[in-house]
């Protein structure tokens, strides 16, 4: 939690220093925008199979499992960054202590393992399926401003933030 609330500081604050400049970057226009969505997931020490696809900012870490990130948006400029290090359209990998960044666009991300903490801006559906440890813990999530529960032990989809449309590119006459 301490890492992505870091994460999410170290983002807000160049965001912040951009916009009183009045030189907005990429970066603080993405932040923007999927501050107006106003959707939001959080999952924090997570045991089991998180699957996310959605539209916006996501960062996150797993301190053991596998990881899978697939960025859906190909004519864009946004790359996930694992570790801080920007990676190609696809990132697979197994590990421990895995820090994870998608700077904006469309992704479907796959974590399986303990220890996962998310945090999504923007707008998609989540799958949980948690895996009790041996007291029954499987971690806890949140969707906006409800109150954090139990991941669930069993496949269960929900959605966060307002419906995603597919990217409309503008009609020329």
């Amino acid at each position: 939690m301490r890492l992505v609330a870091m994460l999410v500081l170290a983002l807000a604050l160049p965001a912040s220093v951009a916009a009183g400049a009045g030189q907005g970057t990429d970066d603080t226009r993405l932040l923007a925008s999927a501050k107006a969505t106003g959707g939001s997931l959080s999952i924090e020490d997570g045991r089991g199979t998180v699957t996310i696809g959605g539209k916006g900012v996501l960062v996150g870490r797993m301190e053991k499992g596998s990881l899978e990130i697939v960025d859906l948006s190909s004519s864009d400029q946004w790359s996930p960054r694992v570790y801080g290090i920007p990676r190609g359209k696809t990132v697979t990998l197994r590990g421990k202590n895995v820090s994870f960044y998608i700077p904006g666009g469309r992704y479907k991300l796959t974590a399986k393992g303990t220890g996962i903490s998310i945090s999504a801006r923007g707008s998609g559906w989540v799958t949980l399926d948690g895996d009790p440890d041996p007291v029954g813990d499987t971690g806890t999530f949140a969707i906006g401003d409800d109150v954090p529960g139990p991941l669930p032990v069993g496949a269960t989809k929900m959605t966060f933030g307002p419906p995603t449309q597919p990217d409309q590119s503008p009609s020329t006459p």
